[in-house]
C-alpha cells in the first residue's frame, strides 16, 4: 500500500544495508584469513605501483565525497611483502581519509624512503579523533563517530586489518590526529634493495 516514492526510498535502504553487511563480511573473511592462514609467497613489490592501483578504484569515492587527492609517490621504494596485503593497507587508509572528511578536503598520500625504511604517509584535512579515542581506532568494531560511520558505510574493521597485516610484516604505525583538523597515519617499512636501476619521480 506503499506510494513510489516512499517504496523507492524503502528499497534503496534495503540496497544500502545490504552493501553495507557485505562490506562488513569481506573485512571479516579477510580478518579470518590473516587470523588463521599461514602467510602468502611475498614477492618483491613497489609501494608506489600499489598505491597508484589503490588510488586509481578510490577516484568516484573522493569525487562523489568532493574531497581532493594530491600524492607523492616514490618509484623504488621496494618491499618484500604479499602484494595483497600491501593493497589492503593502501586502500583501506586512503579510504577512510576520504570518507571521515569534509566536503572540500584534501588527502595527501606519500611514499618516500628514509634510509632504509619506506614511509607510506596517508594524511587528510578531516574530522580528525579525539586524544582519548587514539588508542581505541585499530581495535576491531571500533568506530569514533557512529553516526558517520553508518552513513559513510564504515565497518570499524579496516584499521584493525591495517594493524593486523603491518603486524605480520614487521611493520609499524604511527598515528597523528586533531580534532577538526585532521589526521596522519604512517606505516614504516623495511625496504628491500633490488639491483635493478630504479626511476625516481613524483605523481601528482
Amino acid at each position: 500500500e506503499m506510494d513510489q516514492e516512499t517504496l523507492r526510498d524503502f528499497v534503496s535502504d534495503i540496497g544500502e544495508e545490504a552493501d553495507r553487511l557485505t562490506r562488513i563480511t569481506e573485512h571479516l573473511l579477510s580478518l579470518t584469513r590473516l587470523d588463521s592462514l599461514p602467510v602468502g609467497a611475498t614477492q618483491v613489490v613497489d609501494l608506489a605501483a600499489v598505491a597508484r592501483r589503490a588510488l586509481s578504484m578510490l577516484a568516484p569515492v573522493a569525487d562523489a565525497a568532493q574531497v581532493t587527492v594530491e600524492t607523492s609517490l616514490r618509484s623504488g621504494c621496494t618491499l618484500r611483502c604479499t602484494e595483497d596485503d600491501l593493497y589492503q593497507i593502501c586502500f583501506n587508509l586512503i579510504e577512510n581519509a576520504i570518507k571521515y572528511n569534509f566536503p572540500g578536503g584534501r588527502v595527501f598520500v606519500t611514499v618516500r624512503r628514509d634510509g632504509d625504511q619506506v614511509l607510506l604517509e596517508v594524511a587528510d584535512t578531516g574530522v580528525g579523533i579525539p586524544e582519548d579515542e587514539l588508542p581505541k581506532v585499530f581495535n576491531r568494531f571500533y568506530r569514533v563517530d557512529k553516526s558517520r560511520s553508518k552513513a559513510t558505510g564504515g565497518t570499524g574493521l579496516g584499521l584493525a586489518i591495517v594493524k593486523h597485516i603491518a603486524r605480520i610484516h614487521n611493520a609499524r604505525i604511527k598515528l597523528d590526529s586533531v580534532v577538526d583538523e585532521g589526521t596522519t597515519i604512517t606505516v614504516i617499512l623495511s625496504l628491500i634493495h633490488i639491483s635493478e636501476p630504479t626511476r625516481q619521480e613524483a605523481i601528482s
